[in-house]
């Protein structure tokens, strides 16, 4: 099956030049014996835990995914937000203006859909996506490790904290490097603290 993923990343098509460079650092910094280890790990921790492998193309997607950039990603979620604070006054004007339970019953129905999409496309957390900080790039490098850790953890049943450093150091190759015991401190962010 490491073969296959070494050919799935070979022969993927990238959808926009941001990706085509991201795919070409990862083919570039990795040999197919690096690649074929990191797909084992995948694999191993999902049979581990009775899960089906992901598929490559689905991992790699999902990678490409996880790049998406903290600003960006802070940007949408002030859209959201302020989509959300718009919403809520016509809500208010609406329950003022009522007459009758069941009319007002009804014209917050129309409501629902509104704030079920903007439930499900901010990105949850009381913080800026990335920390508050961004040294060198940092802001992208956590958001992306805390990402993989969700992912992973999702699909193969652990979060593969060794892998994630070997993943970020490859998707995002600077001149810094991001050592494990960063990693690791992004992965408490994140993580319930064990019982």
């Amino acid at each position: 099956m490491s073969e296959a993923f070494s050919q799935s990343l070979a022969g993927y098509k990238p959808l926009s030049p941001r990706h085509a460079a991201i795919l070409k650092s990862w083919r570039d910094h990795s040999d197919k014996g690096e690649q074929s280890v990191l797909w084992q790990s995948l694999e191993r921790a999902a049979a581990n835990h009775g899960l089906p492998a992901p598929r490559a193309t689905d991992f790699i997607d999902v990678v490409l995914g996880c790049t998406m950039q903290a600003a960006r990603l802070n940007d949408h979620s002030e859209y959201v937000l302020d989509r959300f604070e718009k919403l809520k006054q016509e809500i208010v004007g609406i329950v003022k203006d009522a007459e009758r339970p069941l009319g007002l019953w009804r014209d917050l129905q129309r409501f629902e859909e509104a704030l079920r999409q903007m439930e499900s496309s901010d990105y949850p957390t009381e913080q800026p996506a990335g920390g508050r900080n961004d040294l060198n790039g940092s802001r992208d490098r956590k958001l992306f490790v805390q990402r993989m850790f969700r992912y992973l953890k999702g699909t193969c049943g652990e979060y593969l904290a060794e892998e994630v450093t070997v993943m970020v150091n490859v998707i995002f190759p600077t001149g810094k490097t991001t050592d494990g015991r960063t990693v690791r401190d992004w992965l408490k962010e994140i993580s319930p603290p064990a019982v």
